[in-house]
């Protein structure tokens, strides 16, 4: 296989010779969390191409736009999650489920069914649409071929439809059966958005998304001592299972700004503000199959409604309506002094699970009862910012929710920032604290495998945060006092603490160049005294280190190193597939985990390609297998060719 892989890089390099007017950019792929992520390289991405976030589209005085990503630096970072951020843990191939390894609680007020994003990166959102806006065409290929046959592809095109007019769309793509047996994923993922202007003061944007996931799921090997011994002995928890996720979403969200001149153009306007109206539509399908009988390694204590086959589907309904209030900048297009948003969201939630066995009649045909949940909640809303181009300046928020399964749920925070954005160093201290109540599905499940209903008190989090901001090194430090904070145990059932958890991060990004070679750096350190409960390795880092280089006149642009990841003992998060969740587990721990790849990232003309060797220690060493997730390997040496287009006519 590797050899044949080595065939099909050598072709496409030959292809690449006659692709003319090629200019190869590939996009960081971020959700709405990362939305304003801009590149570590950035004297070596061009300006030709502009794109905004849902917020920097509608509040673009304060929200600059970023640019499409044209660099070489982490090109070769091909797989979704990790351009967004390599510090996951992962079950060995792409497509799946992945486990963030930094701790960081989420902040879904009154929206969250699970502890974690399930796919982040893989799946587009409603919100994490870019709106790009390109003097006349902008269109970008991407694809990555690995070994067994993986395979990974994206199109896109953005086109500038009238004077104030763009439209685009994106469509995405994996497949890869996996190295190991009953791992294998397919992935397919389609978003059109468009906005426009149509007159002074008005604007409007849509999209329109839909994701679709389809995992095996193994369950982990049965036995990975004597995989270790003979990996022709391995075989699987779940040997005939499947998770299948479907998703759609739609979002338009409209703004107006009224503005009367009082007498005539030489004397000041009357600016009421900004109105924004947001309307979001959005569903989610989760279904699990297995068409033997239920697993005895999993809930070993429960009755299964059915003990010959699993066929469980939960889904959800969202629609969220939002209407929102911002005061107007003066007509020069300067920043107010302080930025006034004030919101109130209306959120009617659906969700259907299994009352008793279901039974499948046709492909998309369940036949069975349902327990259906309607909720419905208003969150007022508001936030204060002054102008971060200031030498100081501020920000500070709260939302309330009424009603609804998250009833008198409330977060509130701020943050001060002292150094002016064009400074050496900007020093930036935050606090935030927030009563939620449990993930939906921690405190209603319903499945063939298990079912609970559980009455959690809320969890309140204070978070108290602060960085040091220079370009080079930036370091941050983060503290999290939990009440009553909730977890998956060992037998796979949802718990609260009663007691205060303490949790102490800190993390390090430096950038250190010197001539031709390049360091990239990110660690992380975690302290907490509490072992019953999330779990973190006390350290964990990735860094890149590479000579950047060009030949021939410049005609090629090339980086050559290598990334390594590295994490110390700990017991990592076990995945439960029936349930969806990631729960402690007392039976492994890591050892000092070292992955080291191998990379070759070139711009050849107008065209981008990567060459990498993932885990290329196992070239020189036989060292044991690397559990991110028990018990799912994580593959011995595998080569990846990635290659990018862009176009801008």
């Amino acid at each position: 296989m590797l050899v044949h892989s080595f065939a099909y890089t050598a072709i496409a390099c030959l292809m690449l010779c006659f692709l003319p007017g090629v200019v190869s950019a590939q996009e960081n792929h971020v959700d709405n969390d990362m939305a304003h992520h801009h590149h570590e390289d950035e004297e070596e991405t061009t300006k030709e191409v502009s794109w905004y976030t849902w917020e920097s589209l509608f509040d673009p005085e304060f929200l600059p736009a970023s640019y499409a990503d044209t660099s070489l630096a982490s090109f070769h970072q091909y797989d979704f999650y990790r351009r967004g951020n390599p510090l996951y843990a992962s079950k060995g191939n792409i497509g799946h489920i992945v486990r963030p390894l930094i701790f960081s609680p989420s902040a879904n007020l009154g929206t969250a069914l699970h502890q974690h994003k399930l796919y982040p990166y893989y799946f587009h959102s409603p919100d994490s649409i870019r709106f790009y806006r390109p003097e006349h065409v902008f269109s970008e290929l991407f694809y990555v071929l690995g070994s067994d046959r993986e395979q990974m592809f994206y199109a896109k095109h953005n086109q500038r439809l009238g004077e104030q007019t763009y439209g685009g769309f994106k469509y995405k793509t994996i497949s890869s059966p996996g190295r190991y047996s009953r791992n294998g994923s397919s992935t397919s993922n389609l978003m059109l958005y468009a906005e426009s202007q149509p007159f002074e003061g008005y604007h409007a944007a849509g999209s329109f998304v839909i994701n679709r996931i389809f995992n095996q799921e193994s369950g982990g090997l049965s036995d990975h001592e004597a995989f270790e011994e003979d990996e022709v002995q391995a075989f699987m928890i779940l040997e005939n299972a499947e998770s299948r996720t479907r998703d759609l979403g739609v979002r338009i969200e409209q703004s107006y700004q009224p503005g009367v001149l009082l007498e005539n153009d030489t004397l000041p306007s009357f600016n009421p503000g900004t109105i924004r109206h947001a309307f979001t539509y959005h569903r989610q399908a989760f279904v699990f199959e297995e068409t033997r009988s239920p697993s005895p390694e999993f809930y070993e204590d429960a009755d299964p409604f059915n003990d010959q086959f699993t066929l469980d589907s939960a889904s959800v309904h969202n629609v969220i309506n939002t209407l929102r209030w911002t005061n107007r900048s003066p007509d020069s297009g300067e920043r107010p002094l302080l930025r006034y948003d004030l919101s109130l969201t209306h959120h009617v939630r659906i969700i259907r699970q299994p009352l008793h066995k279901l039974q499948l009649l046709t492909p998309g045909e369940l036949s069975g009862e349902f327990y259906k949940d309607l909720h419905s909640h208003f969150q007022p809303g508001m936030r204060i910012s002054s102008d971060p181009g200031r030498a100081f300046s501020f920000s500070g928020f709260a939302a309330y929710t009424f009603g609804g399964y998250h009833d008198n749920d409330y977060r509130a925070g701020g943050h001060l920032l002292i150094g002016r954005e064009n400074r050496s160093i900007r020093l930036k201290m935050s606090a935030e604290y927030a009563e939620e109540e449990a993930p939906y599905f921690m405190h209603h499940m319903r499945s063939n495998y298990v079912r609970w209903e559980n009455d959690f008190r809320k969890t309140q989090t204070l978070h108290l945060g602060t960085g040091l901001l220079p370009p080079a090194v930036r370091l941050h430090a983060n503290y999290y006092l939990i009440n009553h904070g909730l977890f998956m145990d060992t037998a796979g059932y949802p718990q609260q603490h009663e007691d205060a958890l303490h949790v102490l991060s800190a993390e390090v990004k430096a950038r250190l160049d010197a001539g031709l070679f390049r360091t990239r750096h990110h660690i992380v350190f975690h302290v907490t005294d509490e072992d019953n409960y999330e779990r973190f390795p006390a350290l964990l880092s990735h860094h890149s280190l590479y000579a950047s280089f060009s030949l021939f006149d410049d005609a090629l642009k090339a980086h050559t190193g290598f990334d390594v990841r590295f994490n110390t003992p700990y017991k990592p998060m076990a995945y439960i597939p029936m349930v969806r969740h990631f729960a402690l587990q007392d039976t492994y721990e890591t050892g000092h985990d070292l992955l080291v790849d191998v990379f070759v990232n070139a711009q050849i003309g107008r065209a981008r390609l990567f060459v990498k060797l993932e885990n290329i220690a196992d070239l020189i060493t036989d060292p044991s297998p690397v559990y991110e997730i028990p018990f799912y390997p994580v593959p011995t040496t595998m080569f990846k060719f990635g290659i990018s287009w862009m176009f801008f006519d």
